[in-house]
């Protein structure tokens, strides 16, 4: 007995001073936070002991939040480094910005198709495809392709495009090496589209010929948040039968693309 009273009392003091540095008074959720607040622009993907060290958190403490948060979706792993999940970038999608663009972009909308005179629309992102929320034609602008509401796939639509170019980069990532084919024109493979993703980025918009429909053309502009920099919508015309000329639809576009953002910031 007089050997074990020591070992009792020695264990709890060992515990007690592993609880203290871990500070007791910090919730779980304040030390998930702290492990997402790891993640910036310069560190889009970490080790876990990259984590736990800028996170200020025990290995062991972080390795089971992570594992928590990639469980429930707020965080990927792959080839055993960790980034930000889809669910957190859905999330996203509800913050206000995302919820007003629509109402925004309508005027814009609006003089883009008085100057055009082609039909106008507004993409999101909707999980791993492009939502329209919004739609803008006239008397004389043609039979819209799409209806709001209606999605699209990322590989084979202007704004789905933007958003592989601009967006989280899982979007691209996770795409399957063969892509599905809507017509003979649509891009069929990834390794094709990551070089025409690549064009986009140098040249700040994206186009489709006859890729989601046998007469579908679409050039489209990407819409930054004001706040964070992030792509938060495509905005962009169709045409039927013959691409609309880009030299003189993308400054249109982006002057409204522009207009659009620097709305939100002030509503902000």
């Amino acid at each position: 007995m007089a050997n074990r009273a020591p070992q009792r009392q020695g264990n709890p003091a060992g515990r007690s001073t592993t609880q203290k540095s871990e500070a007791p008074s910090i919730s779980v959720t304040s030390r998930a936070l702290r492990i997402l607040d790891t993640f910036d622009s310069t560190q889009r993907e970490q080790s876990l002991s990259g984590i736990a060290r800028r996170a200020n958190l025990p290995l062991a403490t972080a390795h089971r939040l992570v594992n928590e948060l990639t469980m429930w979706g707020g965080l990927e792993k792959k080839s055993g480094r960790y980034r930000i999940g889809q669910k957190l970038w859905r999330i996203g999608l509800l913050a206000s910005a995302q919820r007003d663009v629509a109402e925004v972009a309508s005027p814009y909308m609006q003089d883009v198709l008085f100057v055009t005179h082609n039909v106008v629309n507004l993409f999101i992102l909707d999980q791993q495809e492009v939502l329209l929320v919004e739609r803008i034609s006239g008397t004389n602008t043609g039979a819209p392709f799409r209806r709001v509401g209606e999605r699209m796939d990322l590989h084979s639509s202007a704004a789905g495009k933007l958003m592989l170019a601009y967006g989280s980069p899982h979007l691209l990532d996770d795409l399957p090496a063969e892509l599905p084919r809507h017509t003979s024109h649509t891009i069929g493979r990834k390794s094709e589209l990551i070089q025409h993703i690549a064009r986009i980025r140098s040249q700040g918009f994206a186009t489709t010929q006859r890729e989601s429909g046998e007469n579908n053309f679409a050039i489209a502009v990407p819409v930054f948040s004001p706040a964070t920099g992030h792509i938060i919508a495509g905005l962009g015309i169709v045409t039927q039968d013959a691409m609309a000329p880009i030299g003189n639809v993308v400054p249109v576009l982006k002057i409204a693309a522009r207009g659009i953002s620097r709305t939100l910031e002030v509503g902000d």
